[in-house]
Parts: structure tokens; C-alpha cells; sequence
């Protein structure tokens, strides 16, 4: 004879049944923006960007792009750049997967903010790319992340982080179980997004911190629309983080042979800037 099972009993099992059923049910419509993608010698290849859409003209057009590669031995000693400290408070966040990049999104005005120039950016989101954007003499690395401010008037700074396979990194234990859902969600990217809420995140220091030694220059955002202007602040020291953690980022992206990273962009005369903060990790030759 089956054991009876209380009204209680089967209220809570039918709700944790539903909240199982919402978390993963992630694909939410929206409206999408011309299709582009990463594979080189594609129609929607980042050689082809600034053909899919006059909305993304500068891809093609535009002389100030990024990313870019920073060859150590041409950067200009700019001591005077301001150093780039940053507090985070702890505050809800939302894992989007668009089909081209996973980003941590928080509610503007919430988290912390950073001064750039003497003028204030609030910050907005996170994102990976893997592998990197940006390389340095040359080398492109495992992972990138950026940390995107942005200010009352619309400018955008962003701070780029370089990872190496190596140690773990502190932030991807708070995301895993997120990561694991946005994994097995089956979105048509070409008309919805995956979405997972995070919950409370709080930010390690590692992301935080005192960012010690950083180059700088003006740029572009790395995908379309390739928006200029933008302030870029690439550090100098190389974060690590595991295998694992690397293959949790990018399980939820279709993956092709180029990943999400845009090929450099050619500086096209603009200087790259270096702050040398004393005592500070510098990951490359100077």
C-alpha cells in the first residue's frame, strides 16, 4: 500500500517542482538585432560586420576599433593616469546568454562606480570572452573579462581583465549552479535569450581590488555595434583560472574554432598609455 503523503507535503513538493520548472525554463523573446558572428571567411564574419547593418557601419568604418594588440615595447609611461580603485557592493544580478557572450548584468547605480578622467561611470555589467579580445605582444590568452561602466551621458569605460589556465578564481564558485542551468537551456538564438537569475553576487577581490599597473587607450566595443570613445583600461597582470571554471563559461555559447573574440583591429596611429603603479604584478616584458 502506498504511504499517504500530507497536504503539506504535496503543496511543497509541487512548488519546488514549479521553481525547478521556472529556473529552467530560461528562453525569454525579445527583439535581436542583425545577426552577426565570429567565424572569420563567414557571411556574418567579423570581416563582414560593417555590411549586415548601417547600425553597424563603424565595425567596418571606424578608425578608433578594438580590440587591439599592445606590443610592451611601444606603450607611452603616462604616470599621471589615475588609479583605477573600485569598491563593489553586493547586489542581485542576471546571467544573459545572447548567443554570442555570457554577461553578469546588474541593475545600474546598485554595485559601485569608477572615475575615469574626472568624470564617474557607473558600473553596469560582466562579461567573457574566450578566448581573449585583446593580446599583448602578440599572445592571446584562454579567457577575458570586462567590467562595463557606464556614465550619465553615455560613455562607456571598460576594464579588461587577461586570465591564464592555472589556480581557480574566486567568483565562478557563486556562478556555477547558474552556469549549469543557462547549459542545458535550448534557446533559438535568433529570436530569444537565456537568462538565469544570480541572486546575490558579490564581487572577490580579485575583480575589485586596486587595479595596480594598466594600459590605456580609446577604442570600440569589441561586437556590433562597435560603438567608439570607448575608455579602455587593459591591467598588467594576468589572473588564473581552472580548466574547469573555463569550460563552465563557455559550455552555454555555441562554440566555433574562434570562439567570441574579435580578430585586432589596427591602431591606426593612437597612442597606448601605461601607468606603472610601484610594487604592482606586471604579467609581460616592459
Amino acid at each position: 500500500m502506498p504511504a499517504m503523503v500530507s497536504p503539506r507535503l504535496a503543496i511543497g513538493l509541487l512548488v519546488a517542482a514549479s521553481s525547478l520548472a521556472a529556473a529552467l525554463s530560461t528562453c525569454i523573446d525579445g527583439a535581436r538585432g542583425t545577426a552577426y558572428g565570429y567565424e572569420p571567411g563567414t557571411p556574418t564574419g567579423p570581416e563582414n560586420w560593417g555590411k549586415l547593418s548601417p547600425e553597424y557601419s563603424l565595425c567596418g568604418e571606424g578608425k578608433q576599433q578594438s580590440p587591439i594588440d599592445i606590443v610592451t615595447k611601444e606603450v607611452v609611461p603616462k604616470p599621471d593616469l589615475e588609479s583605477l580603485d573600485r569598491t563593489f557592493s553586493p547586489a542581485n544580478a542576471t546571467l544573459v546568454n545572447d548567443g554570442h557572450d555570457i554577461s553578469l548584468k546588474f541593475k545600474p547605480g546598485t554595485v559601485g562606480n569608477l572615475t575615469v578622467g574626472g568624470k564617474a561611470y557607473d558600473f553596469e555589467k560582466l562579461h567573457w570572452h574566450a578566448p581573449s579580445a585583446h593580446t599583448v605582444n602578440g599572445q592571446r590568452f584562454p579567457l577575458e573579462l570586462h567590467l562595463v561602466h557606464r556614465s550619465a551621458d553615455g560613455g562607456v569605460a571598460v576594464i579588461a581583465i587577461l586570465y591564464k589556465v592555472g589556480g581557480a578564481d574566486s567568483l565562478y564558485p557563486q556562478l556555477r549552479p547558474k552556469l549549469e542551468v543557462m547549459a542545458a537551456d535550448k534557446c533559438n538564438f535568433a529570436q530569444q535569450e537565456s537568462r538565469v537569475e544570480a541572486g546575490l553576487v558579490r564581487m572577490p577581490r580579485s575583480v575589485q581590488r586596486r587595479a595596480g599597473s594598466y594600459f590605456r587607450y580609446t577604442g570600440s566595443l569589441t561586437a556590433p555595434p562597435c560603438t567608439e570613445n570607448v575608455v579602455w583600461s587593459v591591467l598588467a597582470r594576468v589572473r588564473q583560472i581552472t580548466k574547469e571554471q573555463l569550460d563552465q563559461l563557455t559550455a552555454p555559447l555555441p562554440r566555433g574554432a574562434a570562439g567570441d573574440a574579435r580578430p585586432v583591429q589596427p591602431l591606426n596611429g593612437r597612442t597606448v598609455e601605461f601607468l606603472n603603479v610601484t610594487d604592482s604584478i606586471i604579467s609581460f616584458p616592459m
